[in-house]
């Protein structure tokens, strides 16, 4: 089932998710949900905060072939190396349609994680998927990517809030 993305200014895109602490029919259920979703809106990644639901999951396409989606379940993650070499490239995100900004995020990152068949694993990134790693997983810490705003991108994002809802700061 595809579930609606929830869009900022959502208050439940600033909460911080729970750990998940039993794999259930629901969760898997949800897990699901999500990866049908996010393929439907053409994501490369989507926690479950985005889907309104307060557990540490997020799904990720790692195949940038639209014709064999790689789905990557991502449970409870903790990073465990994130690289101090950093670069710079254009990021969006499905609660914030049509927005485009450049962010610095690490360029390797290393997390470990459960996936939904309860199997610890490692997940050694670097690059987009790095990214994306570091996009999901401040989503499920309440952070959007408009927090790593750089100052020359200010008034993309202004122009950007005035659009969506007069009111937002």
């Amino acid at each position: 089932m595809i579930l609606p993305i929830r869009k900022y200014p959502n208050q439940t895109l600033r909460k911080k998710a729970q750990r998940v602490e039993k794999i259930t029919d629901s969760i898997l259920a949800l897990i699901d949900n999500m990866i049908e979703t996010m393929m439907a809106a053409d994501g490369l990644g989507l926690a479950a905060n985005q889907v309104g639901s307060l557990k540490r999951i997020f799904v990720l396409n790692t195949s940038f072939d639209k014709k064999a989606p790689e789905p990557l379940v991502v449970i409870n993650p903790e990073i465990i190396f994130q690289d101090e070499k950093e670069f710079i490239e254009e990021e969006g995100c499905l609660s914030f349609p049509e927005l485009y900004l450049k962010i610095s995020r690490p360029e390797r990152v290393k997390i470990q994680a459960v996936d939904n068949y309860n199997r610890d694993y490692i997940l050694d990134t670097s690059g987009i998927l790095a990214k994306a790693v570091m996009h999901e997983i401040d989503h499920l810490n309440g952070v959007l990517f408009i927090d790593h705003i750089r100052p020359e991108e200010e008034k993309i994002l202004q122009k950007y809030l005035k659009k969506i809802k007069p009111t937002v700061k």
